[in-house]
């Protein structure tokens, strides 16, 4: 089936005329359905045990489970985004929040690597001070909407930025129906793809840039997905001189991130403590504001990526990273990599 046939099931598309705030997007976790997933996590913390070596049976999530599941069938087939509140920052460590975010995440997918480090429960914090080119999730420059390795996305915060670092979620899909409406032509552009920049986090028998084209848009048994992030695109014409980024090229690239961030479809918040966003990569988009940290009390958050069981079916030129999802760890390595468009 092409692109220019499927059909978008309507539970799958949204603007803001259907989610005008945060609220309606919201689960608020009901007074004491945490209890079981705090006692044990408090438990676990006590004994110093990792939250990627706990299991279901040791993190249960007792009455939060219906919830939970509720949750992950709206990510996956509705949607694809959904904010839970209620995790208790105020009353837990960082530790025992971490256990209980990783409990919630082991019934929504598989945790990935997110780097060259291997981290499968990442903690995004601004460490510019030390690594001036450190990948954009460990700095505070904004972000623009783009979607992650993956089949979901999830972010806890612990504790917000003084200014800034305001989030943006918008539909995949809804931007895909309006370019599938108004400009056929660059459609094609964007299903065509672009050749994507590793950023230095290719293992040692891959090339720094994909081989292939990967589609922002694709169809794959009659689902439609997005993939974008602008700056690998960029980074990859700019590195390599056999790449060019045409008229047309800039020009779809220009409408994508326009209509990304039309005020009739994207959603702006900015996450509290205590909130957990859960998202489909290839169904949302998600960018981030700039933000001011205070060197103190950094901006914190957890962050989740999830490999879905069972996982949505996308064609495989997806695929930035050979054996995907996530990104290949490798020891003794972080995620910093220098380029000309850093300042951005």
């Amino acid at each position: 089936m092409g692109l220019d046939l499927v059909t978008i099931p309507a539970a799958n598309l949204w603007d803001r005329a259907d989610v005008p705030d945060v609220d309606a997007i919201a689960v608020d976790i009901p007074a004491g359905d945490l209890a079981d997933l705090e006692a044990a996590a408090r438990q676990l913390a006590a004994d110093s045990v990792d939250p990627v070596e706990a299991g279901p049976d040791d993190l249960p999530l007792g009455a939060l489970a219906s919830l939970v599941d509720d949750l992950r069938a709206e990510v996956l087939h509705g949607r694809g985004i959904a904010v839970l509140r209620g995790l208790p920052v105020e009353r837990c460590t960082v530790e025992e929040v971490a256990l209980m975010f990783w409990g919630i995440g082991l019934r929504l997918g598989r945790a990935v690597s997110q780097s060259v480090m291997g981290e499968r429960l990442g903690h995004v914090i601004n460490v510019t001070d030390t690594d001036p080119h450190a990948r954009a999730y460990r700095n505070s420059s904004e972000l623009s909407p783009h979607s992650d390795p993956g089949d979901l996305l999830s972010f806890l915060c612990i504790r917000p930025a003084p200014s800034g670092g305001v989030s943006r979620f918008v539909s995949s899909l809804s931007i895909f129906e309006e370019i599938r409406r108004e400009r056929p032509d660059l459609l094609a552009v964007l299903v065509r793809g672009f050749r994507y920049h590793r950023f230095g986090e290719q293992g040692p028998d891959s090339e720094p840039i994909t081989p292939h084209l990967v589609p922002v848009f694709s169809e794959c048994e009659g689902m439609v997905s997005g993939r974008f992030v602008r700056e690998y695109v960029e980074i990859a014409a700019d590195e390599d001189p056999s790449i060019t980024l045409s008229d047309a090229d800039r020009e779809a690239i220009g409408l994508l991130e326009a209509t990304a961030n039309r005020s009739d479809l994207a959603l702006d918040f900015t996450m509290a403590a205590g909130e957990a966003v859960v998202a489909n990569n290839f169904t949302v988009f998600h960018a981030r504001s700039a933000f001011t940290d205070d060197p103190e009390r950094r901006r914190h958050l957890l962050r989740l990526w999830l490999a879905a069981d069972p996982p949505r079916p996308v064609v495989p030129e997806t695929m930035q990273y050979p054996g995907e999802p996530g990104i290949p760890a490798q020891p003794g390595r972080v995620p910093s990599f220098a380029s000309r468009f850093d300042s951005r």
